[in-house]
């Protein structure tokens, strides 16, 4: 029978490493969980317990950053299995032992048998999840808490699915119109330092060699090559510094985050897509929490907080407060000015008219989602001729600064 090394925090807080002897892992957790121990780690002894470098990769794409390993994916997946056996007629208690016992995910698997518990014991599976907040965001509780309420969980949960799924697609696309230029980008960077760091100062010793005249441009590419070849590592690792730093201060200090954020949305070409990403998002969370039953001022902030984004932020809170003193959603919108789109703050008006807030702000995100394709059709169209372009004149200047002292070099030589 192999022996475990485990670490877990008691029922009272306290925490626990201990050597444990059990037939497989599966009994072991189980085990661990009927005694409400909370599972932090779990190796076999006698077996290394550093991960291999594809381990290591493979743990990297499961973290984010709310700092656990329960992606969205995984989320999505539950929520639409969840509501698909609940709407199949199946209990909810056992739709999560079956989900449970199916679960890959060790984190999630160990939440999702303390839920059950909870549930065992009269807790409501809404207020069960809600211990959670790094796994279940207040969204999804509050979402939870009104199916409860009114009925229908498995509309809901099919719904959290589809709304997750939606967000994910949008942020894939933002990244999709990114990542082509960037990698081409980096590559001509790459490219560029390559020669300059190798190939100039071997040209460089070959032109004082023969006593060539170099022109100016070809002097000044080779200053700049050993500039460079002399101080790479301290270059280096300023950049990394300057990188580290902003990531610091962006995450930390709001009037960084601020003026990060602004500069995002000013972007030349990115910053439209950007925004509608910001947009879109948003609609589509206030209206699946109108939908839901969730008050006004409840469904804003819980919209505001999903986005990241710091000028919308600040300026929901505004709108929130607008509203406490008795202004409409419309007009507290319409102060804000150009941050929110006319064809959004009339939607909302017109919504807010006919009792059909939620329908119009789910009609705004489909016509804004459809345009962040197009858009993100156009922009390639656009970046792929101008990364071609740069990439040329590139290559040009250095070639022409390594190459236009060959036609002088037959003098040079004459003179040699």
């Amino acid at each position: 029978m192999p022996e475990y090394r485990v670490t877990y925090f008691e029922p009272s807080g306290k925490k626990i490493r201990q050597n444990i002897f059990a037939v497989n892992r599966e009994e072991l957790v189980s085990m661990l969980r009927d005694k409400e121990k909370t599972i932090l780690d779990i190796h076999e002894k006698g077996v290394s317990s550093k991960p291999s470098l594809i381990d290591f990769i493979k743990s990297l794409n499961r973290i984010n950053i709310s700092g656990t390993s329960v992606d969205a994916t995984t989320l999505i997946m539950f929520s639409r299995q969840l509501g698909s056996m609940i709407s199949a007629g199946l209990p909810i208690m056992q739709s999560l032992e079956t989900l449970t016992r199916d679960e890959k995910n060790l984190e999630f698997r160990e939440i999702l048998g303390r839920v059950i518990d909870d549930i065992r014991g009269g807790v409501a599976f809404s207020d069960s999840i809600a211990k959670y907040p790094k796994v279940f965001n207040r969204l999804f509780v509050n979402m939870i808490k009104s199916a409860e309420a009114s009925g229908g969980l498995d509309v809901t949960l099919i719904s959290i699915s589809e709304y997750m799924e939606r967000l994910k697609d949008i942020s894939d696309k933002i990244k999709s119109a990114t990542r082509y230029p960037l990698f081409v980008f980096s590559f001509i960077i790459l490219a560029t330092l390559g020669v300059m760091l190798f190939v100039i100062p071997k040209f460089k010793t070959i032109y004082a060699d023969m006593g060539a005249k170099l022109p100016p441009i070809t002097l000044m590419i080779m200053s700049v090559a050993e500039f460079m070849r002399k101080n790479f590592f301290f270059l280096l690792i300023l950049i990394i510094a300057i990188v580290v730093l902003m990531k610091y201060l962006i995450r930390t200090n709001e009037t960084v985050r601020f003026y990060y954020h602004k500069f995002l949305l000013k972007f030349p070409n990115l910053g439209p897509i950007y925004q509608m990403g910001i947009l879109v998002n948003f609609s589509k969370t206030f209206g699946l929490l109108m939908t839901a039953g969730i008050n006004i001022l409840e469904s804003i902030e819980l919209s505001r907080n999903i986005i990241n984004n710091e000028i919308y932020r600040r300026s929901l809170d505004r709108v929130r407060k607008k509203i406490q003193q008795g202004y409409t959603i419309y007009a507290s919108m319409q102060e804000e000015g150009s941050i929110y789109p006319s064809i959004l703050v009339q939607m909302v008006g017109t919504g807010e008219e006919t009792g059909s807030l939620d329908d119009m702000l789910l009609k705004f995100n489909q016509f804004y989602d459809n345009e962040i394709n197009k858009k993100v059709d156009r922009i390639s169209q656009i970046i792929e001729p101008m990364l071609i372009i740069f990439m040329a004149v590139v290559v040009l200047i250095l070639t022409l600064a390594i190459y236009m002292p060959i036609f002088s070099l037959g003098k040079a030589m004459q003179g040699y």
